[in-house]
């Protein structure tokens, strides 16, 4: 991925991060570079989210007298969302999967945008799978695919690939795909895919103009799954794989 391809990656999750929609009116953040763009934004949620005070350290101290299920329900009826993400990052994982177990999908989905994958890598992690294909399942219905781009940076690779069996539309991969700073990582778990997913996958891309994500991802591909890529593009329709074969001689050297 270029630096200029990172640094829109870090513009888009800052924008969306701020619900702005006229992004000429942020052009301005053209002249940053992505490393101050990206410390920038953590920034502005550390801020908005009152990261930088010990209330939710406070909290997470009054929250240890509760069993864990009832620590659940206040959560989920009272304290809502926002506070149950930020506590959750001074909360031993232990407690806090256990605590996750007793939340409905719907609210952990929410919790989940409003949590800075950065600060909750060992939480991610260790979150059963069981529990994190519920809530991309709920991520992916709701559209809400920046939020489910940001745990693929902080997440483990086997666990991607197991969560991408269970993104049923190449178009949603795509549109995940989009928001991950690390096309290293998409790039492991396009390897796994069968040819007749990877044929769809670059379909869909040209069909509703993403191409440019797909071909950012095959960039990072091996050689010899790069000459896989080819030998399925090799069958597509002609016009199509005609335009693929001049985008890739452009792009992927």
């Amino acid at each position: 991925m270029s630096a200029q391809d990172k640094k829109q990656t870090e513009i888009q999750k800052l924008l969306h991060f701020l619900q702005i929609t006229d992004v000429s009116e942020f052009a301005f953040l053209d002249k940053l570079s992505k490393d101050e763009i990206h410390q920038l934004r953590l920034k502005i949620i550390d801020v908005s989210q009152f990261t930088q005070t010990d209330i939710w350290k406070r909290l997470t101290g009054v929250a240890k007298f509760f069993p864990n299920y009832m620590n659940a329900k206040i959560s989920e009826t009272v304290m809502g969302p926002l506070i149950a993400a930020n506590m959750s990052y001074y909360m031993p994982v232990k407690d806090a999967i256990s605590i996750m177990g007793y939340m409905s999908t719907q609210f952990l989905a929410t919790v989940a945008e409003h949590m800075t994958p950065e600060n909750a890598r060992d939480l991610i992690n260790q979150i059963p799978m069981a529990i994190l294909k519920k809530v991309t399942t709920e991520l992916v219905q709701s559209k809400k695919f920046m939020t489910a781009a940001g745990f693929v940076d902080v997440s483990d690779v086997p666990r991607l690939v197991e969560l991408s069996k269970i993104i049923y539309k190449e178009e949603d991969l795509i549109r995940i795909s989009t928001f991950v700073e690390n096309k290293q990582y998409i790039a492991k778990i396009v390897e796994g895919f069968s040819d007749d997913r990877m044929d769809k996958i670059i379909t869909i891309a040209y069909q509703h103009d993403m191409q440019q994500e797909v071909i950012s991802v095959f960039s990072h591909l091996s050689n010899k799954e790069m000459q896989r890529v080819l030998k399925i593009v090799s069958q597509l329709p002609i016009n199509l794989k005609t335009t693929v074969l001049k985008d890739f001689e452009e792009r992927i050297k």
